[in-house]
């Protein structure tokens, strides 16, 4: 015999279930692919995207385009602008790709063989103050895109905003003055970590510039060197990276690095400026080619441990493990002293200068 109170517990199963098909059907109609195959459509596709939506460009070329990717997802439904076919679109000419909003994603993306005109190639923002939080760009290639203009410092990558990640993504080729990809630091908010993530990301070849300014990934800057950051670059793959010294320089606190692979790199990951940094579980391997380095560390209260290092034929500022010489009372862009530094648990096998202590620069690092 059915009870009252199975009677009431039946009924608000059923309620409930109802309501769960209510939403699953409202979330799955607000769900919709816009493919485009111009920028016309694109722009009039633009301003109808909601949570969960995806802006698909049509395969091929797609030449001289200035992608601007507005609109508002969620934490459960991005908003999508993706490739018809993954790595089957290409940007060309004079292209470029800014970002702005929350809660969007990029993927399958392959800017390849144009000429950048900007000074971002794929920027987290739509101007100054319109900034990217929470967004994403995934399985994107950048291979050979010089700038218009020849020996124009350019980035390919420039992270603003906060809460941003650049994953799974494949970049080469880059010849020019200017870091790759560089994260920048707000000039309001000294105090607030931007909280980016680089992962699972291949950078492959970079020839050596001759002169400063040709890092892989710069994070900050030295006119906001104490900023907090906390951004984590991990699970890397760097190969002949060999612009200058520097394969990545940090330049703000409280960043990790973690879990990268650094093969045939021509240089060291440089804790340049900025406090309270992280480097882990990192493996530089350099098979005796000639400059290959480690670990270079300025600043205070860093953590290097559990590192691996394995024939690498760098000295001075660039061998496995170096800390270098202060200057005294250093300006912002200088050399700040090394202090409570904590340096454990890292293997050395037959590197060149396994640990340096007290190098001078040779050569103006001052920069950004």
């Amino acid at each position: 015999m059915l009870t009252q109170a199975h009677a009431h517990k039946a009924a608000f199963c059923t309620q409930f279930l109802a309501l769960l098909l209510f939403l699953s059907g409202t979330l799955l109609s607000h769900s919709a692919d816009f493919v485009v195959s111009n920028m016309t459509q694109l722009a009039s596709s633009m301003g109808s995207l909601k949570p969960g939506d995806s802006l698909v460009l049509a395969t091929g070329k797609w030449a001289n385009v200035d992608l601007l990717f507005k609109g508002k997802g969620t934490p459960a439904a991005p908003i999508y602008l993706r490739a018809q076919v993954l790595g089957k679109v290409f940007l060309t000419g004079s292209s470029r790709l800014r970002i702005s909003g929350r809660y969007l994603v990029v993927d399958g993306l392959v800017f390849s063989g144009g000429t950048q005109t900007d000074d971002h190639l794929i920027a987290f923002r739509e101007s100054s103050t319109i900034l990217a939080t929470n967004c994403r760009v995934s399985n994107c290639v950048i291979t050979n895109y010089p700038p218009a203009i020849a020996g124009q410092d350019t980035k390919w990558v420039s992270l603003f905003g906060y809460s941003n990640r650049v994953d799974h993504c494949y970049f080469a080729g880059k010849t020019n003055p200017g870091t790759l990809l560089v994260v920048w630091l707000p000039d309001n908010a000294p105090q607030t970590p931007n909280y980016h993530l680089i992962d699972h990301n291949r950078f492959g070849p970079r020839p050596p510039l001759g002169e400063n300014g040709a890092e892989t990934i710069r994070v900050g800057d030295s006119s906001r060197s104490f900023n907090i950051s906390h951004t984590i670059v991990e699970a890397n793959l760097f190969q002949d990276c060999n612009g200058e010294v520097e394969i990545i320089s940090n330049k703000s606190c409280e960043n990790v690095y973690r879990g990268n692979t650094f093969i045939d790199c021509e240089g060291a990951l440089t804790l340049r400026h900025g406090n309270r940094c992280t480097v882990e579980g990192n493996f530089f391997f350099g098979h005796n080619k000639p400059n290959t380095g480690g670990v270079r560390i300025i600043g205070e209260d860093h953590k290097v441990f559990n590192n691996y290092f394995a024939d690498l034929s760098g000295t001075g500022t660039r061998s496995a493990l170096t800390f270098m010489l202060a200057l005294t009372n250093s300006p912002l862009n200088g050399y700040f002293q090394v202090k409570r530094a904590v340096v454990a648990f890292n293997t050395f096998v037959n590197c060149a200068a396994s640990l340096r202590i007290g190098v001078a620069t040779t050569y103006d690092e001052t920069g950004e």
